[in-house]
């Protein structure tokens, strides 16, 4: 049975990939914030083991672990819109991922798994490939992108795997409030109006579930270290997510595109090259349809 460490447990993907995780033969330590109102929604079950701490002191709760196969590091301050803008918080949290990466390697883990982001690449109109040179604007996608070089430092990648995802735009029921995504179902099904940016970039979605499956491969296969895309093979007008919301609601709700507000991001074109990715999940991996996604989250939130 393989032991997996999780911080950032009751974030929107740490819950949702301990849920997975619990289907398959996983024995999971979860840290969560001290009085955290969030741990409610983790599953009561024999296999999940609660750890309250914090990131300042990650080393002090988990020394009751003795040994571990997986560290996956979903903590991180500051996700949001005036957080990314943050650097002294950015960085502190880049130096929070270090310092995990070195208990995973005194807990003898395998395998570290580090959710960076698309912001890693900066404002780009091509097609982002792992490959590709880096030119973050925001001080999130550079302490992202920092973290990265701390840990091919000083050999502290010696007898460890670390995996480097880059996530693009991920979604589903349970998401925080305000996203795109769960602006436009409310207001398309309850008669509102809400006025949008232009919308005329490029997007990539990946539905929860996939991404949930992405890092069940992950853990379970023997992948190689490095750097990989996590996006879905969906890549179109940010428009055209939003017409589908629409069509897909009972339409009581009504948009119209606006101009540009600041994003301490810029504008970004989300192009992902997915290759690496389905190198480890198959080629013939079948994505979640946006639709199917929409159509999901409406159902669970008892829209008809």
């Amino acid at each position: 049975m393989k032991k997996i460490i999780i911080t950032g447990a009751t974030s929107f993907l740490g819950r949702n990939v301990i849920n997975g995780l619990l289907k398959d033969d996983c024995l999971i330590y979860a840290l969560c914030r001290p009085n955290s109102s969030s741990v409610e929604f983790l599953p009561e079950n024999k296999k999940l083991n609660i750890v309250y701490g914090s990131l300042a002191d990650m080393e002090a709760v988990l020394t009751d672990i003795k040994k571990a196969n997986v560290f996956i590091h979903f903590a991180w301050d500051g996700s949001g819109r005036q957080g990314r803008a943050d650097e002294i918080v950015q960085n502190k949290n880049a130096e929070y991922a270090v310092k995990a990466l070195e208990i995973a390697k005194k807990l003898g883990c395998n395998k570290f798994i580090f959710p960076g982001s698309q912001a890693e690449y900066g404002i780009r109109q091509d097609i982002m490939r792992e490959t590709d040179i880096c030119k973050p604007v925001s001080a999130y996608g550079k302490a992202k992108l920092l973290f990265q070089e701390l840990a091919e430092k000083e050999n502290n990648l010696k007898d460890i795997t670390l995996i480097h995802l880059r996530i693009f735009s991920v979604y589903g029921f349970g998401d925080r409030t305000g996203t795109l995504v769960d602006s436009c179902i409310n207001t398309f099904n309850s008669g509102n109006k809400i006025e949008l940016g232009p919308c005329k970039q490029y997007w990539n979605f990946l539905y929860i579930d996939d991404f949930v499956y992405v890092i069940r491969k992950f853990v379970e296969e023997n992948v190689c270290g490095g750097v990989y895309n996590i996006a879905s093979d969906d890549t179109r007008i940010l428009r055209a997510f939003v017409d589908e919301i629409w069509k897909l609601s009972n339409k009581s709700g009504r948009y119209i595109y606006g101009s540009d507000s600041f994003n301490p991001e810029g504008v970004p074109n989300l192009k992902p090259d997915i290759s690496e990715l389905l190198g480890v999940i198959g080629k013939s991996y079948s994505f979640t349809s946006f639709e199917q996604g929409i159509t999901g989250i409406m159902r669970k939130k008892g829209i008809n």
